[in-house]
């Protein structure tokens, strides 16, 4: 079984118009989507959608809060949530005709710390059945920065391997559970390592660099570039079809999801990284938000290239 993170968690509305969006304009929207949102609930829905069994954990409240697990449920999605008094956020993705995405995403609401302690039990419960843990998205306000690394240290010491999907802080002190993926992006790499990373030479670099701090795997994210993957096995760039994207957001938390998914299926490094980046290309294809066709994804992964570069 895999368990998904999820402190920030969010109603995700896609908005598709028909027409570009203008500012300052009244707008109709063609089309709502709603999904149980967050980056662990995208992650959650791309285990589900591969054919692995998963729980979701994290925070909930509110209205919203039985809305989102709701829509979980009928994702046919398991969820372990701890209630909290806060309202759970709204986060809006307004897809333009032509494919362009704005995003306007709600802060979280605080959390107490007795709620920290709660999630950190009820994780501690759930990871005695899980192979993997993916701690994924930002800390809501009341979190302390150091909740990934206990989270992730919990799990280790239960057996679990630990997949780390986030930034700023948060990333810095989770590296210290030693998980066994992180994927930042260019920038978060950047952040995480306080240095310029622009170059492909560089984000190769700094991918090794990271990766050599304890961390198995660092797969760095380049959106239309692909993806390069610092792992024990070699340093590996992956390089993805041509697509005409349809809305791109929740592709990295698909991305994280199809990793654990090839974690517990044990495929090799290169694989991990072609399998990875199939199943984020086929999110990119789908209107609804963390939410991929298995058919495409199969078909994507022939046209995933792979190559050793260090």
């Amino acid at each position: 079984m895999i368990c998904t993170v999820t402190l920030n968690a969010s109603i995700d509305k896609a908005y598709q118009l028909s027409e570009p969006l203008r500012r300052g304009a009244v707008q109709r929207v063609a089309r709502v989507i709603n999904r149980a949102g967050g980056k662990g609930l995208n992650c959650a829905r791309a285990v589900r959608t591969l054919g692995e069994d998963v729980i979701a954990t994290g925070f909930v409240g509110g209205h919203n809060g039985r809305m989102l697990t709701e829509l979980l449920a009928e994702d046919g999605i398991p969820e372990a949530f701890v209630r909290v008094a806060g309202e759970t956020r709204c986060c809006v993705n307004a897809l333009d005709p032509d494919g362009c995405s704005t995003e306007l995403l709600e802060p979280g609401e605080p959390v107490a710390l007795a709620d920290v302690h709660a999630l950190r039990e009820a994780v501690g419960r759930l990871v005695r059945g899980a192979s993997v843990v993916t701690l994924n998205g930002s800390l809501p306000e009341g979190a302390p920065t150091g909740t990934y690394r206990d989270l992730g240290t919990d799990a280790r010491a239960a057996g679990a391997r630990v997949l780390l999907d986030s930034s700023g802080a948060a990333l810095l002190a989770g590296l210290e559970a030693r998980p066994a993926l992180v994927k930042p992006n260019a920038e978060e790499l950047a952040q995480a390592l306080g240095r310029e990373v622009a170059t492909m030479a560089e984000v190769v670099e700094a991918a090794r660099e990271l990766q050599a701090r304890g961390v198995a795997d660092v797969v760095v994210s380049l959106g239309s570039e692909g993806a390069v993957m610092a792992s024990e096995e070699g340093t590996f760039r992956g390089i993805a079809p041509q697509i005409e994207a349809v809305n791109p957001v929740g592709s990295g938390d698909t991305m994280v999801g199809a990793f654990a998914v090839a974690l517990v299926r044990g495929l090799s490094a290169p694989e991990r990284l072609a399998f990875a980046m199939a199943c984020a290309g086929a999110n990119c294809l789908s209107p609804a938000t963390g939410s991929f066709d298995l058919a495409v994804a199969h078909r994507l992964m022939d046209q995933v290239t792979v190559e050793l570069v260090a």
